[in-house]
């Protein structure tokens, strides 16, 4: 791995509000649901531990935790890049993605798509998208599952 460099995560601004795409709140399913039972029952908790806080005090910090997440979904990009060519890295892209839950859909010479099959997510939605070249790999998809392929590529 020595002779592989990672570029910075950043975000794709490919269009205004993210936010606005179905496919993000589709993805975002598991963690709504999280957040309407899990929040409650915390407030309820830390009131219990100590019922003289005022609630404003509990609610806000926890709601704004809570919605940190979403900034997970929205796309990003990073590169790989290589001394030797390319390819050779796919081995080792697709070993780190089995372990991430995704599976090779579509794939020709110059792109690969990958695609994590989840009941709540229909289709191709949170699909990691791989362009290669010669000596670089440009990986585009969710900030979260970046952060952790490149978490686990480089270990």
């Amino acid at each position: 791995m020595n002779s592989v460099t990672f570029s910075e995560i950043e975000r794709v601004r490919n269009r205004p509000g993210f936010l606005q795409r179905i496919e993000t709140w589709r993805q975002s399913l598991p963690w709504a649901l999280t957040l309407l039972a899990g929040l409650p029952l915390l407030v309820l908790a830390l009131h219990l531990i100590d019922p003289d806080t005022p609630m404003p005090y509990l609610v806000v910090p926890a709601v704004v935790g809570g919605l940190l997440p979403i900034c997970m979904l929205g796309p990003g990009r990073f590169e790989m890049r290589t001394r030797f060519d390319a390819p050779h890295m796919l081995e080792r892209l697709d070993e780190a993605l089995a372990t991430l839950g995704y599976r090779r859909s579509v794939a020709d010479s110059t792109s690969i798509r990958y695609f994590r099959p989840r009941p709540w997510l229909r289709g191709q939605e949170g699909a990691i998208d791989v362009a290669v070249s010669e000596h670089v790999l440009e990986i585009v998809g969710p900030m979260g599952s970046l952060r952790l392929l490149q978490h686990r590529m480089t270990c």
